[in-house]
């Protein structure tokens, strides 16, 4: 009999430390997922920060980074329309820079004749509407394939003051890096 109660005790406790568990995994995860937004905003401010005080035309938090094969790095990239008049139209584009299809230096890695073993960066091109010294952030993102050679990958990012994606409407310029280990 005793043995019986010892038994039913510890299934009990037992229960009650599972539904504890459960109960707070569940309230990490709802507090986490209302921490996301914050996040985002507290990184489009900081976005915005350093657009400003660079006084540049376009601005990227962290331009270089590394990330393992089989997955992705995704950068932050703003610019500002510096121009005069209301209001200009832009079109972004993301391109592999001559170096890096297939690389020259020493340390980059060598895409050669197979550039779908290469990373591939994506953004959206808009068209983005902006008054004069409007901003507007958008994401970068690079997909690293498994069979991407180790080394660096270099990106152009281009904005252009109209539809087109022509060299005499280009607005401004800047390089992300993406490591692959």
């Amino acid at each position: 009999m005793e043995l019986a109660v010892n038994t039913l005790v510890v299934i009990i406790l037992g229960i009650v430390i599972v539904g504890g568990g459960i109960l707070l995994i569940s309230k990490i995860v709802v507090k986490a997922s209302s921490v996301v937004p914050e996040v985002n905003d507290q990184t489009q401010q900081a976005l915005f920060n350093v657009l400003l005080n660079s006084k540049q035309r376009i601005a990227a938090l962290n331009n270089v980074q590394t990330v393992a094969r089989n997955s992705y790095a995704q950068f932050a990239i703003a610019f500002q329309n510096q121009q005069a008049g209301q209001e200009s139209i832009f079109t972004v584009a993301v391109d592999a820079t001559p170096e890096s299809y297939p690389n020259t230096a020493l340390n980059n890695a060598d895409c050669g004749g197979s550039p779908q073993n290469c990373p591939n960066a994506t953004a959206l091109p808009g068209p983005y509407k902006l008054p004069r010294y409007g901003s507007q952030a958008f994401p970068i993102l690079v997909k690293v394939p498994r069979t991407a050679a180790t080394g660096e990958y270099t990106f152009s990012v281009e904005v252009y003051n109209s539809t087109t994606q022509d060299t005499k409407h280009l607005y401004a310029r800047t390089k992300i890096s993406v490591d692959v280990d």
